[in-house]
């Protein structure tokens, strides 16, 4: 074989081996594009659905701004541990929050033990003392709802009785634990809560449904269970009491515990909208008589 022809050999060899490892890489290639494209598909199909889910991810800004509430809201609603705790730190921020929130709680202060739970230290305290139900209320509320990681372990609460009448005021022990750990945050860094919340309603050791009570405010109006109707007209009512005084009442006027509903003229009654137990109750009464009918 000639020097000439031996060459056109190789060449031609080398030429095929390149084509052959193009195809060969260019397959894999293809292989590897494919791949690309599902992952690509199946991300966007997820955005898709993720952006279907939560509409607000179209618009950046308002997505941004939904983010940044949200770490708002988990920085307001978390606690946080202190570095340090001791009985002047615990009872200065008992009297800040007495303070701020609830002027009229008076406790008398009490420390107990310190003790270690999973390396983390807390001290125990007691709280005792007289307060009106609703400034409790807002004492544990507050309490409950500050930066500080206090805890209350135990309530004990005592309707107060003075002279054989329910007060206002309840007798409490509270028992709290105070956490801290070193190397956390400083106290001073700590700052009170704006806190909103709903005023307790009515005091839960009164019963809601009882017999009538005393009310002075009460004894200024007229008490229909002692008077009786001598005239009325299509929009007004003219009561006599025991006194012998004479009442004249219009639709809405107030009487003891409650106020004129309505004047049916035709059948000569009156119908009052009492609450003298805790129940509101419609009372009749007929012209000339002192004739009732509740509903």
């Amino acid at each position: 074989m000639n020097y000439a022809l031996r060459n056109t050999v190789i060449l031609s060899i080398l030429l095929v081996l390149v084509v052959l490892g193009f195809l060969l890489g260019n397959s894999v290639n293809v292989r590897k594009l494919n791949d690309i494209r599902m992952l690509y598909e199946n991300n966007q199909k997820k955005i898709d659905d993720l952006v279907s889910a939560n509409p607000d991810m179209n618009d950046r800004d308002i997505f941004i701004k939904s983010l940044r509430d949200l770490e708002i809201k988990t920085q307001r609603e978390s606690k946080i541990i202190p570095s340090e705790n001791n009985p002047t730190i615990t009872y200065k921020y008992l009297l800040d929050i007495c303070d701020n929130f609830c002027q009229d709680f008076k406790f008398n202060f009490v420390f107990n033990n310190l003790s270690v739970n999973e390396d983390i230290s807390f001290n125990k305290y007691t709280i005792t003392g007289s307060a009106p139900i609703r400034s409790l209320y807002s004492f544990i509320y507050q309490f409950e709802k500050q930066y500080m990681l206090y805890v209350i372990e135990s309530i004990k609460i005592v309707e107060e009785i003075e002279e054989g009448v329910l007060s206002n005021n309840v007798n409490f022990t509270i028992v709290f634990n105070a956490y801290f750990e070193e190397s956390i945050h400083e106290i001073d860094k700590i700052p009170f809560r704006k806190l909103k919340y709903k005023n307790l309603e009515y005091n839960p050791f009164y019963s809601r449904i009882h017999l009538p009570l005393p009310d002075e405010l009460e004894k200024g109006f007229l008490d229909t269970s002692s008077a009786g109707i001598i005239g009325l007209t299509a929009n007004k009512v003219f009561m006599k009491d025991k006194t012998g005084k004479v009442h004249i009442l219009k639709l809405g006027d107030r009487v003891a515990y409650g106020t004129l509903k309505s004047i049916n003229w035709k059948e000569h009654y009156a119908v009052f909208q009492l609450n003298e137990i805790g129940i509101i109750k419609d009372r009749k009464i007929y012209l000339n008589e002192l004739k009732e009918e509740s509903k």
